[in-house]
């Protein structure tokens, strides 16, 4: 009867000396997860963007103030310069992080500006009996600017994390501004005599409606202490015109100046400072 539970305990303890064994050759083949790794795979991070834009306004319906009856109204269309005149923008940037992939709203309010000339020009019966009148105009829109953003970070390790972005933004008109610079020229005198035509200045926020497009780009992001550094480079593309239907009559509508049907393009350059709100302490430094 000894022998046989001295048997039974030799069991138990091999039994139990195997179960001991296999938890410890478990637990050195599933390491646990580094500590820091977890605590930045999700992340929030607030801060304060800037930066300029340049703008083009690109014409899908021309509108002319004049019905031509004997001439080609294309002699009317107003000549835009694309990407000339540099805005501005200022807003937030609110970031949801998630390994690797971050949901960015970036509600900033932004000036846009544009320019165009355009030209009207008589004839007399005479070849030298011309006069002509141009229009130098300068357009400002000052907007409340909704973008949604989803940003994916190439590279997810290290203090630089370069991404790429794709998204949608909204606009709201809050104001906008119409600066015209009028030139006359006489040519009945053989030379061509230049004389100021004056400027004017209004406001035309009411040609102007809400619209909505889509928008993608690049980026960099600079980590160091608790501080992210991000750069980035969009365009963006409206969808919808910017511009009123029936609108043509305004206060110069009567020297033929009125807008036509635009699509506002952007290239927008930022600079962002945002701060984690999930504060990286003496615990988990970040590098």
């Amino acid at each position: 009867m000894i022998q046989k539970g001295s048997s039974s305990v030799n069991k138990v303890i091999s039994f139990l000396m195997l179960v001991l064994i296999s938890s410890a050759l478990t637990a050195q083949k599933k390491p646990d997860k580094n500590p820091l790794e977890s605590f930045l795979d999700t992340q929030f991070w607030l801060g304060i963007k800037v930066g300029m834009n340049y703008t083009q306004a690109f014409p899908e319906t021309r509108n002319t103030g004049f019905s031509p009856i004997d001439y080609n109204a294309d002699s009317l269309q107003k000549s835009y310069d694309d990407f000339a005149l540099p805005g501005a923008h200022v807003g937030l940037e609110m970031n949801f992080y998630h390994k690797g992939f971050s949901a960015s709203f970036q509600p900033a309010y932004k000036r846009s500006r544009f320019k165009y000339n355009s030209a009207l020009e008589w004839r007399g019966e005479t070849s030298g009996n011309r006069f002509e009148t141009r229009y130098d105009v300068e357009q400002r829109v000052d907007i409340l600017e909704l973008p949604l953003m989803i940003k994916y970070d190439v590279i997810r390790s290290g203090k630089i994390r370069p991404f790429v972005m794709v998204g949608g933004f909204h606009s709201r008109i809050l104001s906008a501004q119409k600066e015209v610079d009028i030139t006359q020229i006489d040519y009945s005198s053989g030379n061509p005599l230049t004389s100021d035509g004056g400027s004017t200045s209004l406001g035309i926020k009411d040609a102007f409606k809400p619209f909505s497009g889509v928008s993608g780009g690049l980026g960099v992001n600079l980590d160091y202490w608790n501080i992210r550094t991000v750069f980035e480079v969009n365009y963006k593309h409206s969808l919808t015109s910017a511009t009123q239907p029936n609108t043509r009559e305004n206060e110069l509508a009567s020297l033929g100046e009125t807008n036509d049907e635009i699509y506002l393009r952007d290239v927008n350059i930022s600079l962002s400072f945002v701060f984690p709100f999930r504060f990286i302490d003496q615990q988990f430094k970040a590098y």
